[in-house]
């Protein structure tokens, strides 16, 4: 549990840098959200009650493990722009909500003493739920705008090149701008 929380709270600090644009945010991303499925999906059912083995639902653990490792990883290619964002995020969204269905259904039918494993367990299906959807609606461009909202031509630029990418003029304008921007930030901070 601790160590989930852990990377978790990596992965969202992941996600604050990356809205105010500070460099390292990229490889916080991919480290937090990579450690957070490797935990869901072959881990799952040691991680999900604590370390015992009997206060559980050994299979809804290792199915849950793999539908839940789906949603990190989609977060992830959704705020790094990276293609299949959208088709991972679909996926975890639909696995996610019928695994919180089961889930709650075997809830109200447990013994007293799974009453606390089920209860975290939808706490963090509910989780990854509404973060993948919440990503999955949200366009491109918006968090493109978010991310670089103290240099709006940067913006504009990175959706132009994400927009066409067949055309080379737009991703050249986009170069051209880091090369200015890196050249400045070289003269002004020798």
């Amino acid at each position: 549990m601790k160590t989930e929380k852990t990377f978790i709270i990596l992965f969202l600090i992941g996600l604050v840098t990356m809205i105010f644009d500070i460099p390292g945010h990229v490889i916080l991303l991919i480290i937090s959200s990579a450690l957070i499925s490797i935990l869901y999906f072959p881990t799952a059912f040691y991680f999900y009650s604590d370390k015992t083995l009997k206060n559980q639902n050994i299979a809804l653990s290792i199915v849950g493990g793999m539908i839940l490792a789906m949603a990190p990883i989609g977060c992830l290619f959704k705020l790094l722009h990276w293609p299949g964002a959208q088709v991972q995020l679909l996926g975890a969204i639909v696995l996610s909500a019928i695994l919180l269905a089961i889930t709650y259904i075997l809830s109200k039918k447990s013994k007293d003493e799974l009453k606390t494993y089920y209860q975290s367990y939808i706490i963090r299906i509910i989780f990854w739920l509404a973060l993948s959807l919440l990503l999955y609606t949200v366009p491109k461009n918006t968090i493109i705008k978010i991310q670089h909202h103290n240099d709006p031509e940067l913006a504009r630029l990175k959706i132009q090149a994400f927009e066409n990418p067949d055309n080379l003029e737009f991703d050249n304008a986009l170069q051209n701008h880091y090369r200015q921007r890196d050249s400045l930030y070289m003269i002004e901070n020798p």
